[in-house]
């Protein structure tokens, strides 16, 4: 598995890349707070560096003070949670969608580095999501 420093440098190198500026702890706090649940992981460490962001074929969602509105993690995750059906369990964070209206998330559940699971939209609320990769780190490695 690759650590962060390592994956950070993988997606500045890459020429089709839009990041942020990075997400300040206090952002951080205030989201965990907001959405009720904790941030930790590969994932706070790329909230902390990058804030949000992506290159070409993904767009992660993310904090910062410039977040575009349409990557806004928590309003994003308030929608799903709120607006749309079924609605996304109050465990799982929004990461990306697939484009499909379906949601890779960390299951907040496990502490440390939660495992990436897929939300399909149409299997219904009481789904069990499908585990997609043990942490963040590998998952956004697999994507690069």
């Amino acid at each position: 598995m690759q650590k962060f420093p390592e994956i950070a440098a993988r997606l500045l190198a890459l020429e089709f890349r839009q990041l942020g500026a990075g997400a300040t702890p206090s952002e951080i706090d205030a989201a965990e707070k907001g959405l009720d649940l904790r941030i930790e992981g590969g994932y706070r460490q790329f909230l902390q560096r990058f804030g949000w962001g992506g290159a070409g074929h993904f767009e992660l969602y993310g904090l910062g003070r410039d977040v575009p509105f349409h990557l806004d993690l928590v309003r994003l995750t308030q929608s799903e949670r709120q607006e749309m059906r079924p609605r996304l369990a109050l465990h799982l964070l929004p990461l990306m969608n697939d484009g499909g209206g379906n949601l890779y998330c960390m299951d907040t559940r496990i502490s440390g580095e939660p495992p990436v699971v897929f939300w399909d939209h149409e299997m219904g609320p009481d789904q069990k999501p499908a585990l997609d990769a043990s942490n963040f780190e590998t998952w956004l490695s697999r994507l690069l």
